[in-house]
């Protein structure tokens, strides 16, 4: 009867114990997937930003090579032109440069809590 007793107490703590890690793997995983929508929201907003003020420096960029070369097309060339040679780099290493360092950033940022611990 004891034996049952001890049995019973022991089975309700490992349930019990399952139940708590459950949960703080769910809240773990909400964390993390938060952290992680933040840092995208954030980066989403700069990439925005910067591709507007890209935009405004590159029409002054044609329109200033526009009055150098006294014809706007030639000048908004030119800058299609760079535009190609920087893009051309980025399509041959995008998966050693781009790719990887995007995969690194959110491995680390979904393990950082783990390395807080440690």
């Amino acid at each position: 009867m004891e034996h049952d007793h001890f049995f019973q107490e022991v089975k309700q703590m490992v349930a019990d114990y399952l139940s708590a890690r459950i949960q703080l793997l769910k809240y773990d995983i909400y964390e993390k997937s938060a952290k992680l929508s933040a840092t995208l929201f954030s980066s989403l907003v700069i990439a925005m930003l910067a591709s507007m003020m890209l935009l405004f420096l590159s029409l002054a960029l044609g329109f200033y090579l526009g009055s150098v070369f006294d014809s706007y097309g030639t000048g908004f060339l030119v800058v299609t032109g760079i535009y190609l040679a920087m893009l051309l780099p980025f399509i041959l290493f995008r998966k050693s440069w781009i790719e990887k360092t995007i995969i690194d950033r959110i491995i680390e940022q979904l393990t950082e809590k783990e390395e807080d611990e440690k």
